[in-house]
């Protein structure tokens, strides 16, 4: 498999807390939601959640450096979500 990041992740294991605009009829309302990072690279880091994101979310990360993430790809993996998110 050929490896596609641009950074080597590393092991990490922490919760992170986060909002994730979304669209409630003719407003953007802000969902307050926590994950479970599994690993992390300079670039990015991967998550484990309860609620599924999708391709091209914007995260708002609260109390983490950098405070932006895109959400890159998401997956149901065994009840949970599972997904990579760039930093920007």
């Amino acid at each position: 498999m050929v490896e596609k990041r641009a950074a080597e992740r590393m092991p990490f294991n922490d919760k992170i807390d986060f909002l994730l605009p979304v669209s409630d009829f003719r407003e953007i309302k802000k969902l307050s939601l926590s994950c479970s990072a599994t690993d992390i690279s300079s670039t990015g880091m991967g998550i484990v959640l309860d609620y599924p994101l999708e391709p091209g979310h914007v995260l708002q990360f609260n109390s983490f450096t950098p405070s932006f993430g895109i959400v890159r790809w998401s997956r149901k993996v065994e009840g949970s979500y599972r997904a990579g998110v760039q930093f920007v």
